[in-house]
């Protein structure tokens, strides 16, 4: 059994949803009305067309975002029992939050929680129609970011280095990600402690509390634009990791893999 297709634009682009009837995990509405939870701005298109996979690009970064949103609200939310959700990075999979969630039966004891549950479930959709437009699987990697079309000079680059390619660029995706949501706790998650911050001295960062202070330096209109404006094709890439801008971002690696590692504000 098949929902009815129809049309949905993103980012300046016309897109035929043929879905599958909802899942369990999306009882109460169908594909389409799930959608109507998409941030209001994703059907208008930027000034250059950009093409498929930019599109897909854009959306996977956004799912991200509300993701990580969600797992915080729900770590802070009436539903959190003690221990239970506490720290970044646990998967709300208990059916009493995934059921009043799904039904919409949480909204008046959670708004803000609704809210981020809705606006992720309909992201994560449009992602899989999209996907499934555009021939690929609809069920992204672990690292929430489908598979990317890398040159082989791409990846001879990364692993005449001794690096994974692969692991290279979801931690690229996840730090885009990250500087795009201006969410401090975001960026929390991709940093590799201690942060170098370089503005008229170099100071170490080592917790969140010491992240949130500078948060409007290293947060600033510039430093996101590089980020936003460098592609994974085109990064500079040496032993120390890889270089964003003209040195503005280091994402660097060490034995756990890559994570943010410098900002530079000079």
């Amino acid at each position: 059994m098949r929902a009815n297709p129809f049309f949905i634009q993103v980012y300046g682009r016309t897109y035929k949803v043929d879905p599958q009837a909802p899942s369990d995990k999306q009882k109460g509405s169908n594909p389409q009305e799930a959608l109507q939870a998409l941030p209001a701005d994703i059907a208008k298109g930027p000034d250059i067309r950009p093409s498929n996979d930019q599109v897909l690009a854009e959306v996977e970064e956004r799912t991200w975002i509300a993701r990580s949103q969600l797992e915080y609200a729900l770590a802070q939310s009436s539903f959190a029992r003690k221990g239970r959700y506490a720290g970044a990075g646990n998967t709300p999979d208990e059916p009493e939050i995934t059921g009043s969630l799904a039904t919409g039966a949480a909204q008046a004891r959670e708004p803000k929680l609704q809210l981020l549950y809705d606006r992720h479930t309909a992201l994560n959709l449009l992602g899989r129609e999209l996907c499934r437009s555009m021939g690929l699987p609809t069920t992204p990697s672990e690292a929430g970011f489908s598979r990317p079309k890398l040159s082989p000079e791409v990846e001879a680059s990364y692993r005449s280095l001794g690096f994974d390619p692969l692991d290279a660029y979801y931690s690229f995706r996840r730090v885009k990600a990250a500087f795009r949501s201006g969410d401090i706790q975001l960026l929390d998650r991709v940093i590799h402690y201690p942060l170098s911050i370089t503005r008229k001295a170099k100071r170490m960062i080592r917790t969140r509390e010491q992240l949130a202070a500078v948060k409007d330096a290293i947060m600033s209109p510039r430093i996101r634009e590089v980020v936003a404006n460098t592609s994974f094709e085109t990064v500079f890439v040496r032993d120390k990791g890889m270089m964003l801008g003209q040195g503005e971002v280091w994402i660097t690696h060490d034995p756990s893999g890559f994570g943010l590692g410098v900002i530079n504000l000079q």
